[in-house]
């Protein structure tokens, strides 16, 4: 089947990694997900490869390029600044908030509320109904 859209997840952690995309897989069979494990290499794949992701989940807290500097970056570079980024992060407070919104970020979402990474994902990312669906 080929992907109608594209997501680039910023995350460190394998396991969080394997949760974001069975759930991205479980709500949207047309969205692909590439995965990298912080800033610096989320930046290198979107500067050395013609990849451009309808949209960027990204954790703020990861080792060698965190999630603020990777936004900071991002949003300095003149073909990347438009793509819309969610935070998703375990670390999730007003000051956090307030910062990364200065960042131009689209959303931020807390890791820690269990059970709702399907409902944020299909707010982004849903298949459409074919002719064939039975409603």
């Amino acid at each position: 089947m080929r992907k109608e859209k594209y997501c680039l997840l910023v995350e460190d952690d394998p396991d969080d990694q394997d949760l974001f995309i069975d759930a991205l897989h479980d709500v949207s069979s047309t969205t692909g997900c590439y995965a990298v494990s912080n800033g610096q290499e989320a930046l290198y794949t979107l500067l050395q490869t013609d990849f451009n992701p309808d949209y960027i989940f990204t954790d703020l807290n990861m080792p060698k390029m965190d999630g603020f500097e990777f936004l900071r970056i991002l949003r300095s570079m003149e073909r990347l600044r438009n793509i819309p980024v969610i935070v998703y992060s375990s670390d999730y407070s007003e000051e956090q908030i307030q910062k990364v919104r200065t960042l131009g970020v689209m959303a931020y979402y807390s890791k820690t509320r269990i059970g709702v990474l399907k409902d944020i994902l299909k707010k982004y990312f849903h298949d459409p109904i074919s002719k064939n669906t039975v409603l």
